[in-house]
């Protein structure tokens, strides 16, 4: 457990120093900042570095790198009840969005027990009869192929404890 949190740690710190050396202003801007006349109004005039010029070339509409993307499509579930004894009748109620306007064409849920359906998510229940701890996973897919996944996690105790 303690590797797990050593490990974890510096992970966090690890993007934590890649991040900054995002951020950090390209060299020379400081000496910029100096070298303005103080009559004039101060405008922000960083130099971008190499990495930043290629990052704009690639994201120029007119560049011969530039790829245009959908963007994706997203769904979200709630489990009502989320926990309860078994046998356990879980709700589970989906919204789906898609920015591109297409239409939602197929949904595969996996309840986490085994079990798995194929049907639209107008209003859809599962039972769960044994107890213990279950991820359901709903992914939907758009009419051109675009995907959206949702979880929600549910727990079924035994049925003689409140």
């Amino acid at each position: 457990m303690a590797d797990a949190r050593l490990a974890l740690a510096l992970a966090a710190i690890a993007l934590v120093a890649m991040s900054w050396s995002a951020v950090r202003p390209a060299p020379g801007f400081a000496q910029q900042q100096q070298d303005e006349d103080p009559q004039s109004p101060r405008q922000y005039r960083p130099q971008a570095p190499d990495a930043m010029q290629r990052l704009n070339a690639i994201t120029d509409r007119n560049g011969p790198d530039h790829v245009d993307m959908s963007p994706p499509p997203s769904i979200t579930m709630n489990a009502v009840p989320g926990y309860g004894n078994a046998p356990l009748s879980v709700g589970f109620f989906v919204n789906t969005v898609d920015p591109e306007g297409r239409t939602f064409v197929s949904y595969v849920w996996n309840f986490g027990d085994g079990q798995v359906s194929i049907d639209p998510p107008l209003t859809f229940f599962h039972t769960y009869q044994i107890p213990g701890n279950y991820v359901a996973t709903v992914n939907a897919t758009t009419s051109d192929g675009r995907t959206a996944t949702a979880y929600v996690g549910i727990t079924v105790r035994p049925g003689g404890l409140n």
